[in-house]
């Protein structure tokens, strides 16, 4: 067709003008129909549809996820917040699922031996109603429970516990599966042998699952070292491990 029109001009000079401008024209049209196609392409090569940035997220085979984030519990003035019905005693609806746990002593040697000496007999005062069975370990990588200290002068705590949960998702609880409780030597090396057992209970009872009780004389008190361990709380640990 575009030669019949070039003949066409050639015989009749009058339409070479008009005839410039359909060939251009045309051939403006044709190099944007190419480009939109070449464009129309790389859409469909860069963006695939039904594709999204998305991962996929996995589970276990267990119906049970991880839960990687660590609550920590301490013996400040802070009060921990229970939503659990079954127990006010409950903290983070975190307990173990079973009624016995390994412990570890890892304490450096150039410490003063009170705070084995505490954390021993927290650890014995604690066994003493059998409630909760702690064992001594000497495996500190299969330990349930790692009793330490730590140096820290940056903070108003004078002990603190971490603890990791797995999350069930059949039930909806979280279950405590490894905890580590340190007595801060900066403030507890002024304190009593007395003072540091107390405080030494209370972070065993954070790790136990117990959260702090500002309505009572408690070992659970957020001061932490006031009270040893008190009929009601052996009460919230008989509710936690029934």
């Amino acid at each position: 067709m575009l030669g019949a029109v070039l003949c066409i001009l050639v015989k009749e000079p009058e339409f070479v003008v008009w005839g410039k401008d359909w060939a251009s024209a045309a051939m403006k049209q044709t190099a944007t129909l190419v480009q939109d196609s070449v464009q129309s392409l790389k859409q469909q090569s860069f963006y695939p549809r039904n594709v999204t940035s998305k991962p996929d997220s996995t589970t276990s085979s267990d119906t049970a996820n991880w839960d990687d984030s660590t609550q920590s519990s301490s013996s400040s003035a802070q009060t921990d917040t229970s939503t659990a019905a079954k127990s006010t005693a409950r903290t983070a609806q975190s307990v173990w699922d079973k009624k016995t746990a390994t412990v570890y002593f890892d304490l450096p040697a150039n410490i003063s031996s009170q705070y084995r000496t505490a954390w021993q007999q927290a650890v014995n005062n604690w066994n003493s109603y059998k409630v909760f069975k702690l064992v001594v370990s000497n495996n500190k990588q299969n330990a349930d429970i790692v009793l330490t200290v730590e140096n820290q002068s940056n903070t108003s705590m004078a002990g603190v516990t971490e603890t990791r949960t797995l999350f069930n998702n059949v039930n909806n609880e979280h279950f405590l599966i490894h905890a580590v409780s340190k007595l801060n030597i900066y403030y507890l090396d002024n304190y009593s042998l007395q003072r540091k057992i107390n405080t030494a209970e209370h972070e065993l009872g954070h790790a136990l699952g117990l959260a702090h009780d500002t309505a009572e004389a408690s070992v659970m008190q957020p001061q932490g070292s006031e009270y040893g361990i008190q009929k009601v709380d052996v009460q919230h640990l008989k509710e936690l491990y029934p």
